[in-house]
């Protein structure tokens, strides 16, 4: 200020006139730099703040043109982002480059009044916009910390050179639009952040609705009794979460190849039920034939909607919302929604949520039917192997049935044909005991004929079939009855847990060996006991060794024979127990209330 005031009293003493100009003149800077402070502060939009500097500079230097230079750093360019009246609106080139990017670069201001002649001039931009820089004024740009944002320059002073003092305002004018574009970058990250961070926010609430939406649909699945409750339940909730007025999942008939309505809800639900779709016919058949999801608020228009469908149930689907229930096999059904409540349109989000509804009919859907063929496969698998125990129980009886028939043809004697004939209907009747013993296991059945029984005919008769039974198998048999007298018990099933746990014997003793069947009374239980020399159980199924279907691998095994033999002593009220060793065979032991 001392060296201004020195000056203006320098100017006062040779001419008033030319003080009162200078006067006149510091006041129209001044005013210029408070207008664009004014004008620069009014806003925190950058493009409008960098548009502002650049018009009130050309107004306050009589400048031609300004142009305002900003870093991009990552980029290690110089860009003008604004450039006043007609040309190029970006401007772009290397830090360093020109006398801009040099005053950049050095944090220096530059005044020169023939740019050309200054080695620093850049005559690229003059190229190619068509201008022709005589003189300029440089000042560079600061931040709030006084890091260098850039540079403005002011180009061809319309009423002369430029002077020490107009690059003394454009200095002052830099300052401002350094200020005012810090602020307005800031407020703009700001916004960005905010943005981003209502995004977020806005993601989040979506992704913890749609987890809560999962929850509930498994707890829906956990929760249902079949697949039909599984299906109706989350249709319900599609319905809810969607706010639609109907909806309804498709399944694909693969016998048929066709879709049928698994279940719906809204008006005319019932009437869909009876419907059948061609695949590809229809919105919800072209979904499951392409795969693809389909959108469309206005579904009459649509080239796959099915007038057909509309005219039959009589409902108006103003809009529809389908996507592809898709197992591994392929698409195996549909999902569709009609019309969202309140005459709204379906958005892209509601296509995000109903996809994950679909994702889940699909699996709920898969699952049972994996259940239902696993279950089919099971009882196919039981009924084979009983099937199969069966027919081996058979073979004995009908090995005596055979060869009392032919001894019959031959035998001349009265008394032998009768004998053996007994011995053939004894045989036929314990295949018809066998037969009802399986076909009640397999039922559950649970009824026992008790009746009296003599002990000592009761042991003649297991010690003759099992003699045919183990006919050349190399296996000694010894029944023993130390007690003779009389018990009641059901004499067809006794008979077969024994027969059971004697063929499982000769089963595990491939190359022969020893069976004792004894028949004793303890105290007031009737005990019968069936040891072998076999080779032990494995410890693999010695605790479930009375489960069906466990077998330690005969060849002839169905895993049915103990399971049997526990039954029919539970039957009796009794029970069954064994004690093996490795190597030195295993004892049955059999308790039944006398």
């Amino acid at each position: 200020m001392a060296r201004s005031s020195g000056s203006f009293k320098a100017v006062s003493q040779q001419d008033p006139e030319a003080l009162l100009k200078a006067l006149a003149r510091s006041q129209e800077r001044f005013a210029s730099v408070a207008a664009i402070g004014r004008a620069v502060g009014s806003t925190l939009d950058l493009d409008e703040v960098l548009r502002l500097v650049i018009e009130r500079t050309s107004q306050a230097l009589h400048a031609e043109r300004s142009t305002l230079f900003l870093i991009d750093r990552e980029r290690s360019e110089l860009w003008s982002k604004v450039v006043q009246g007609e040309g190029l609106k970006e401007i772009r080139m290397p830090l360093g480059s020109g006398i801009a990017g040099w005053a950049c670069v050095h944090d220096q201001p530059v005044l020169h009044n023939d740019a050309k002649a200054d080695e620093r001039f850049n005559r690229t931009v003059d190229h190619v916009t068509g201008f022709k820089t005589r003189s300029m004024v440089v000042a560079p740009l600061h931040d709030m910390t006084g890091a260098v944002l850039g540079a403005i320059q002011a180009l061809n002073r319309v009423d002369g050179d430029f002077a020490a003092e107009d690059l003394s305002l454009l200095e002052a004018i830099a300052a401002q639009a350094g200020v005012a574009i810090e602020n307005a970058r800031l407020f703009q990250e700001q916004v960005v952040r905010n943005a981003e961070l209502t995004e977020a926010k806005e993601a989040l609430a979506e992704s913890v609705s749609e987890l809560d939406l999962l929850w509930d649909i498994e707890r829906r699945i956990s929760d249902a009794h079949s697949l039909e409750d599984v299906v109706d339940s989350i249709l319900a909730k599609a319905i809810a979460v969607l706010g639609v007025e109907a909806g309804s999942i498709l399944t694909l008939e693969e016998e048929s190849g066709c879709l049928y309505f698994k279940s719906a809800l809204g008006p005319r639900s019932e009437q869909l039920k009876t419907v059948r779709l061609e695949m590809g016919e229809g919105i919800a058949g072209k979904v499951a034939q392409s795969g693809e999801p389909i959108l469309t608020n206005e579904a009459a228009k649509h080239p796959a909607f099915a007038s057909r469908v509309a005219r039959q149930i009589d409902v108006r689907a103003r809009a529809v919302l389908c996507v592809p229930l898709s197992g591994e096999s392929g698409v195996i059904g549909a999902l569709e929604l009609i019309n969202p409540k309140r005459e709204k349109s379906f958005e892209e989000h509601d296509l995000r949520v109903a996809s994950l509804i679909a994702g889940q009919v699909s699996r709920a859907i898969a699952l049972a039917r994996e259940r239902v063929a696993g279950e089919r496969s099971a009882r196919l698998a039981a009924i084979g192997q009983m099937l199969s125990g069966v027919l081996h129980d058979l073979r004995t009886p009908m090995t005596l049935v055979s060869g009392y028939a032919e001894m019959m043809v031959s035998e001349f004697d009265q008394a032998e044909r009768e004998r053996c004939a007994q011995i053939i209907l004894k045989q036929l009747e314990h295949i018809s005991g066998m037969s009802k013993e399986t076909l009640a296991f397999a039922r559950g059945e649970t009824d026992i004929l008790l009746r009296k029984v003599f002990l000592n005919r009761f042991a003649d008769e297991i010690r003759e079939f099992l003699e045919r039974d183990f006919e050349g198998k190399g296996i000694e048999l010894k029944v023993q009855a130390g007690f003779t007298g009389v018990a009641r018990f059901d004499e067809g099933k006794l008979k077969r847990a024994i027969y059971n746990i004697a063929r499982n014997a000769a089963q595990a003793m491939p190359q022969g060996g020893r069976f004792t069947v004894s028949i004793d009374q303890e105290g007031e239980a009737l005990v019968l006991r069936m040891a072998d020399t076999g080779p032990g159980i494995p410890e693999a199924i010695a605790d479930r060794l009375f489960e069906s279907f466990v077998t330690a691998g005969k060849k002839d095994g169905t895993g049915l024979g103990l399971a049997i033999v526990k039954r029919v002593v539970q039957q009796h009220r009794g029970e069954v127990t064994f004690k093996s060793k490795p190597g030195k065979g295993t004892t049955f032991t059999i308790r039944l209330p006398c």
